[in-house]
């Protein structure tokens, strides 16, 4: 996989120079990025959805911009942030500059890549996996870029080790009907790091009989779900995976989805804010 790791990192490197040369800062709103080296699972959507929430209950006018393609990230944050304004676009870049005169803050979930956005601060997640060299990236690694690629890191926040910042667990697993799954139950997930959501599942005392893996934002997922739901088998699966199913097999009392929360240290908390001019 190194060739094709080389060959990414040359792709990267022209694509930027060419492309996405450094653009003009917004005039009116502060740009923040959530992201991360890793390519996925790095629980940028679940921060983007507690400091989108943080900032509103400081009085200020929001609207997070999500990728388009990944509907799913955007019908979550629309649930979880009635305040704000979620914006789905194939170009931050041109879309905070066309939204910058109605907000306060324009939060991206992701757009660590966009090196036009270098005028905005950035907000790394951490795991203690950051790429050392061409090796760590795509498709021989899980990362994207090099740190040297990076020049508006303004925050790092550890996500793992006894000394993290941030935490992500799963705070209760419940059907439409607010009930607990009593029987053990088949774990699906469609994320970046499904790994990662498996053990939260098991830290937080979920009984499973297996579990399943399947592509980030893939559409899999819905067909895997009714294939299980209808051999009456309970299903436990992400906020993120369940967005993607249709409102019935969301109303099946054998669906349970695990809603997951973050928890944040006061101390990164009060760096996080500090960012706010």
């Amino acid at each position: 996989m190194f060739p094709l790791a080389v060959l990414y990192r040359i792709g990267y490197v022209v694509h930027h120079r060419l492309c996405l040369a450094p653009g003009r800062p917004t005039e009116h709103a502060q740009v923040l990025i959530v992201g991360s080296y890793r390519i996925g699972g790095a629980g940028k959507t679940p921060f983007c959805a507690w400091l989108a929430s943080e900032l509103c209950g400081m009085g200020k006018k929001v609207a997070v911009l999500c990728h388009a393609a990944a509907q799913d990230e955007v019908a979550l944050l629309k649930n979880k942030l009635p305040d704000c304004t979620v914006i789905a676009t194939r170009n931050r870049y041109e879309t905070a500059h066309e939204i910058d005169a109605q907000y306060d803050v324009i939060l991206c979930d992701d757009g660590f890549e966009d090196s036009r956005l270098q005028f905005a601060k950035a907000i790394c997640l951490e795991w203690g996996d950051e790429p050392q060299g061409i090796t760590d990236l795509f498709p021989a690694g899980r990362a994207r870029s090099l740190a040297t690629d990076h020049k508006n890191i303004a925050l790092r926040l550890e996500c793992a080790g006894a000394e993290a910042d941030i935490r992500f667990y799963i705070q209760q697993v419940r059907n439409s009907r607010g009930d607990s799954p009593d029987a053990p139950a088949t774990i699906i997930a469609g994320i970046g790091d499904p790994e990662r959501f498996f053990r939260d599942a098991e830290r937080a005392g979920l009984h499973t009989n297996g579990t399943i893996a399947l592509r980030d934002h893939g559409k899999g997922i819905r067909d895997k779900a009714a294939e299980l739901l209808d051999k009456g088998l309970p299903v436990v699966m992400t906020e993120k995976d369940a967005c993607r199913l249709d409102d019935k097999t969301c109303q099946h009392c054998n669906l349970f989805v695990a809603v997951q929360a973050v928890d944040i240290t006061p101390d990164a908390r009060q760096k996080v804010l500090a960012l706010l001019r």
